[in-house]
C-alpha cells in the first residue's frame, strides 16, 4: 500500500513580485535571521528577535505572513512546521532601501547622500580606497 504522505513541496509565488517596497526596520531584521539561517520557522525568527524588540510570537508569526503576501518570503512545509526563507537577496533589498532614500530624501542627489554619510561617521582608510577604487572605475566606463 502506497503512503499518503506527499513530499514537502516549496511554494512558489503565483506572479512576479511587483517594484520592491520600502520595509520596516523589523521587517528587515526578520530578513536578515533568514539570510543568515537559510530558513527558519516563526518560533526561531521569534527566538531570534524577541530578546531585542520584545514582540509576541503571534506578531512576529503575523509579519511573516505579511511578508509572504508581498513575495519578499516564501516557505516550505516540513511536518507541522513552516519554515520560512527569503525571497529576494540582500542586494535587491539594499537597493530598493537605498533608491527610497536617495529620492525620498535626498531629492536623487547622490553626492549629497555621500556626503552626508561620509561627514557623519568616521570612514577608514580602506573605505576610502574602495570608495575611489569605485568612481575611478565607473568614470573609466563612462568614457568607453
Amino acid at each position: 500500500m502506497e503512503s499518503s504522505r506527499r513530499a514537502p513541496r516549496a511554494r512558489t509565488p503565483a506572479a512576479p513580485r511587483k517594484k520592491l517596497r520600502a520595509l520596516t526596520e523589523l521587517q528587515l531584521a526578520i530578513l536578515n535571521v533568514l539570510w543568515e539561517r537559510g530558513e527558519a520557522t516563526a518560533l526561531q525568527v521569534h527566538a531570534e528577535l524577541e530578546p531585542t524588540t520584545g514582540l509576541a510570537r503571534g506578531t512576529i508569526g503575523t509579519l511573516l505572513h505579511r511578508l509572504e503576501r508581498q513575495r519578499v518570503l516564501g516557505h516550505r512545509r516540513e511536518g507541522r512546521d513552516y519554515l520560512y526563507r527569503a525571497a529576494v537577496r540582500r542586494e535587491e533589498v539594499q537597493a530598493a532601501q537605498l533608491g527610497g532614500v536617495l529620492h525620498g530624501v535626498f531629492d536623487g542627489s547622490l553626492a549629497a547622500i555621500v556626503t552626508m554619510a561620509v561627514s557623519r561617521r568616521e570612514v577608514t582608510a580602506e573605505e576610502l580606497a574602495r570608495i575611489r577604487a569605485l568612481l575611478d572605475a565607473h568614470a573609466r566606463e563612462k568614457q568607453r
